[in-house]
C-alpha cells in the first residue's frame, strides 16, 4: 500500500473465466471500477497459478527489496533481477481483456483446449488458477501447516 493512497484496491471473490484463442481473460465486472488497467503478472514458485500484481503494489516489492539494509548491494541487485526478470507488464485492452504470455500459460497449463481458469481476488492483487490446482490448494488448508499448527481460518481471525 502506497502513502498517497491509503485504501488500496480490493480484489475480492472468485470468477470463472474462459481463456479465448488469444490467451485472453476478460477481467470481472465488479474489479472494472477500480480502474487499474495494467498488472505485472509473475507465476508462483510453489504452486502452479499467476500472481498479478497492480502497478502500486509492484512498485511496493520494489521499494522493499531496495529498501532491506540487510541485504548485500549484489544481493539486492540479484532479487531486482530476478523480479524484473520473470514479471510481464500487461495491460487490459478497451473490452476489459488481459493477454496472459503464452510461456506463463504454459507454466499454469492452460490453453485454448484446455481454457478453464479462476480469477481468485487477493486483495491487492488477484491470481489466476485452473480449477482442479485452486481446490486442491483449498483441501490444503484444511490440514495444518507445516510445522504442525492449524492454518489460519479467516472467519475465526474475523470473529465469526
Amino acid at each position: 500500500m502506497t502513502a498517497a493512497n491509503p485504501h488500496p484496491p480490493m480484489f475480492t471473490g472468485v470468477h470463472p473465466r474462459l481463456l479465448d484463442g488469444a490467451q485472453r481473460i476478460i477481467v470481472p465486472k465488479s474489479w472494472r471500477g477500480l480502474k487499474i488497467r495494467e498488472f505485472y503478472l509473475i507465476p508462483g514458485s510453489a504452486k502452479p497459478f499467476i500472481k498479478a500484481m497492480t502497478p502500486a503494489e509492484y512498485a511496493d516489492k520494489v521499494a522493499e527489496i531496495k529498501g532491506n539494509k540487510l541485504l548485500s548491494p549484489l544481493k539486492r541487485n540479484a532479487h531486482l533481477r530476478s523480479l524484473g526478470h520473470q514479471c510481464q507488464h500487461v495491460a487490459v485492452d478497451d473490452a476489459w481483456r488481459l493477454t496472459i504470455p503464452a510461456d506463463f500459460c504454459k507454466k499454469i497449463a492452460i490453453s485454448a483446449t484446455k481454457p478453464d481458469l479462476l480469477l481468485v481476488g487477493a486483495v491487492d492483487g488477484f491470481e489466476i488458477w485452473k480449477p482442479k490446482d485452486f481446490a486442491d490448494w483449498q483441501k490444503e488448508q484444511t490440514g495444518p501447516d507445516e510445522s504442525g499448527q492449524p492454518q489460519m481460518n479467516v472467519q475465526e481471525f474475523l470473529g465469526l
